[in-house]
């Protein structure tokens, strides 16, 4: 009878552990406000952008995705090729870690992701990560939208 016991706190323990690390890096959704003025129509938030120089070849920076709040690392992983993903994993939505060795790993179940391509290396996970279009403008890069 004490073995069920324990097995149900150990498993409790774990659920508890997976729901806190799973919004790490995420932001929470705000709650709609209510209100009787009328909607805007003013544009949405202008795109994240960062200087090309602070992603360094094997490297990357981070913005937010204005539309979900999530993290998004921008990559360069070899020499003016740019590219963005998700750092939200697809295997139970824990934020991975930034590129290092040319993966991104997930600190959760270890996952790892190739850092160029998003595609999974190592699971659990099964899918990869999401990709965004990256452009560069100057000295400038510009997350775009979410490509399928």
């Amino acid at each position: 009878m004490d073995g069920g016991i324990a097995a149900v706190a150990i498993g409790g323990a774990g659920l508890l552990t997976g729901s806190l690390t799973r919004t790490f890096g995420r932001d929470e959704p705000a709650a709609p406000k209510e209100s009787a003025a009328p909607v805007s129509t003013a544009p949405t938030a202008a795109a994240p952008a960062v200087a090309a120089a602070s992603v360094p070849v094997g490297g990357s920076a981070q913005v937010k995705d204005p539309a979900t709040g999530d993290a998004v690392y921008i990559v360069q992983p070899k020499a003016g090729q740019y590219c963005a993903f998700s750092a939200v994993c697809t295997h139970s939505g824990c934020a991975v870690d930034a590129p290092k060795n040319g993966q991104l790993y997930c600190p959760c179940h270890g996952s790892r992701f190739d850092a160029a391509t998003g595609a999974v290396v190592n699971g659990p996970a099964v899918k990869p990560l999401s990709k965004y279009a990256v452009t560069k403008d100057g000295d400038q890069l510009t997350l775009g939208p979410q490509q399928s």
